[in-house]
């Protein structure tokens, strides 16, 4: 006896799939399509960043510099001090009777003939770091400028130049020089000698002297003066000085050595 059972309505039965699944066509044209990869930066270089860093390093430093100057010159005074004069200073008509005694100059404006007989007279034009002082001696007149700045002595006489090391311990300084003589102070005016020679051949340019100096001296053989000896005390028996000059300190009376041998240089360079 056959039975037939009736399929369940739960077991479904499976579907048989006949046809691939639909894959949808390209829209654009695949050999038209670019890919391209994240770009690349460019590296900054270190030279160029070290350059850079360079710049405005010197760039700060020329501001700070430049501020430092500019304070310095809104701190600087404005005033200079300035003395121009005529002033005497009386030298004994005996030269055996001579004073270590301080002395007050005379003021040769406002002075007697009697006063001036037997004096040294000068003109002097003291600036802050220059003192020029013109020297009237026996009729001759000579120049000398002192120079603080670059510490230089030079002698301008008619024919020719002479050029030294600024000696403190006979000049003073500008300041003091001025004061002492606004005031009315009293001055060492004892006399000493100064025995130099001068080197041979003349300058051919005064690189180290003052520029004043050599302007004045463009003109004229100029030559260096060295110490022969060192500075002493005034002996009446020795020859007569060839200049003289006071600068504050001391009548300084200046002997060169060789001037004769100068002289006869200067004759065979005309020659």
């Amino acid at each position: 006896m056959t039975v037939l059972t009736k399929p369940s309505a739960i077991i479904k039965k499976p579907e048989i799939i006949t046809d691939a699944p639909l894959v949808e066509k390209p829209i654009g044209d695949e050999e038209k399509i670019e890919i391209h990869s994240n770009p690349e930066w460019p590296k900054r270089s270190s030279n160029g960043v070290m350059c850079l860093s360079l710049t405005a390093t010197l760039l700060a430093l020329l501001g700070f510099t430049g501020g430092l100057l500019l304070c310095r010159d809104m701190l600087k005074p404005t005033t200079i001090r300035r003395y121009q004069g005529y002033c005497s200073i009386p030298i004994p008509s005996d030269d055996k009777e001579w004073s270590t005694d301080d002395i007050q100059l005379i003021n040769a404006e406002h002075s007697g003939a009697d006063e001036l007989e037997d004096a040294l007279h000068e003109e002097l034009d003291i600036g802050d770091t220059v003192e020029k002082i013109s020297v009237v001696n026996n009729g001759h007149r000579v120049n000398f400028i002192h120079d603080f700045n670059d510490n230089t002595t030079g002698i301008i006489d008619d024919d020719r130049c002479f050029v030294m090391e600024l000696e403190p311990e006979l000049v003073l300084t500008p300041q003091l020089f001025i004061s002492g003589l606004q005031s009315g102070a009293e001055f060492d005016v004892s006399r000493v000698r100064s025995e130099l020679r001068a080197a041979l051949p003349a300058l051919t340019e005064l690189r180290r002297a003052a520029a004043e100096l050599a302007a004045r001296c463009a003109q004229r053989p100029v030559y260096r003066l060295h110490r022969d000896q060192a500075i002493r005390k005034r002996s009446a028996d020795e020859p007569t000085h060839d200049y003289i000059q006071f600068s504050g300190k001391h009548i300084e009376e200046i002997k060169i050595d060789n001037l004769p041998e100068i002289l006869e240089y200067e004759r065979q360079t005309r020659a």
